[in-house]
């Protein structure tokens, strides 16, 4: 055992709120867990630690008025808990308070005594229940804590791990650049994990950008996002053509999923600088900044989301595009996004934002668009934005 461990331990003896900040995992977990969960733990702090009046109370034949001995009670609860707080949240607070803790018991050893200090029987019950109703409440309450909330903010704390490990490894950043064009995108949760897409694929020759969005939140969503991914990848490298690859896609998802989940997608696939294969199911409108006319058009498909109907076909457009052309693919997470007047942001917005900052870079639109949409509403769902720029 190395000097380090053995000081810790001393420490975990001697001051008994070290232990909750002892290792980096602890301090962690007790900084993170919720007000609400930590109820029982801190009603079992309160009421052990309150017991130390009756104790005393004892050692000194009641020499002191039962007050005194009740108010003690009270601030040594309220103390103790408030250390609690304090070591979670700073642990220099934890000085101030055990001055405190120090400072009731000057006072009350300084309140005046009975003529008689002699304990009375009634007052030896009263120490002796008080006592022993501490003890077994504030077991009781910290097995409580350890059986119930302990362990459902571990899960929580897990399943949430798990929910962020699957959101950052389908949904990274997409940072792309060659000769022919370069693209930006990204997706912001409102979940640990939510159910948007952005991804790039380069396959014989090619590049297809797209966007999808899977409806609902939460692992299930995340879930479906990864078959999504994973499907839309390996067509590509099998160099399936974009209507066929999203036939196919549609007529497995319905069997993968819940009967209500389904997704929505656009992309673009890029063979040569003239053009775009324009492929959408069920999604927002494709925004097209022109840069020989400075404005915006929108490019729509009318077609059904991934997943609601196994029995459908697909079909693809092709689009012009010129050198300083920018593409913008969104979700509604940014549309949809209301003030205080339940007002939608809307594409005419966004619209508005691609002309007036058509000349920065890719990251800079995307956070110039984002920046905007937060100060517009609050997030009440994923939000996604993909940007490509045709550079010749």
């Amino acid at each position: 055992m190395n000097l380090r461990r053995l000081g810790r331990l001393l420490l975990e003896h001697l001051l008994p709120y070290y232990v909750l900040v002892s290792t980096p995992e602890r301090k962690r977990y007790w900084g993170e867990l919720p007000l609400r969960r930590s109820v029982k733990l801190l009603a079992a702090v309160f009421i052990t630690l309150a017991a130390i009046a009756f104790f005393v109370d004892l050692l000194t034949f009641g020499a002191y008025p039962l007050w005194g001995v009740l108010l003690l009670a009270v601030t040594l609860g309220t103390l103790n808990v408030i250390a609690v707080f304090a070591q979670m949240r700073n642990p220099w607070l934890l000085v101030a308070t055990m001055g405190m803790v120090c400072l009731s018991f000057f006072s009350f050893y300084h309140l005046p005594k009975q003529r008689a200090p002699s304990l009375a029987p009634r007052r030896a019950v009263l120490d002796g229940i008080s006592l022993f109703f501490a003890m077994m409440v504030g077991y009781r309450l910290f097995l409580n804590f350890a059986a119930t909330e302990g362990i459902a903010h571990v899960q929580l704390k897990t399943e949430l791990a798990f929910a962020q490990a699957i959101q950052t490894t389908l949904a990274p950043p997409v940072r792309h650049q060659d000769s022919r064009l370069e693209a930006y995108g990204c997706t912001r949760p409102s979940d640990a994990v939510g159910g948007d897409l952005v991804d790039l694929v380069e396959s014989d020759g090619s590049v297809f950008a797209y966007v999808a969005d899977v409806s609902g939140h939460g692992i299930p969503a995340g879930v479906l996002m990864g078959m999504v991914k994973t499907a839309m990848r390996q067509g590509l490298l099998l160099h399936q053509p974009l209507c066929g690859l999203l036939d196919s896609i549609n007529r497995v998802l319905p069997a993968v999923k819940e009967p209500s989940m389904y997704a929505t997608m656009a992309g673009l696939r890029f063979s040569d600088s003239a053009k775009a294969e324009y492929a959408a199911a069920g999604h927002l409108p494709l925004l097209h900044y022109r840069q020989a006319h400075n404005d915006v058009v929108r490019w729509t498909a009318e077609q059904f989301p991934l997943g609601l109907f196994a029995d459908l076909a697909f079909a693809t457009q092709c689009l012009p595009c010129r050198t300083g052309d920018i593409f913008a693919i969104v979700t509604d997470g940014l549309t949809e996004t209301v003030d205080e007047r339940e007002e939608d942001f809307g594409l005419e917005r966004l619209e508005q934002l691609l002309v007036q900052n058509a000349g920065r870079t890719l990251p800079e639109i995307f956070d110039a668009v984002l920046a905007a949409v937060s100060r517009y509403g609050s997030q009440q769902d994923d939000r996604t934005l993909l940007l490509v720029r045709i550079l010749g």
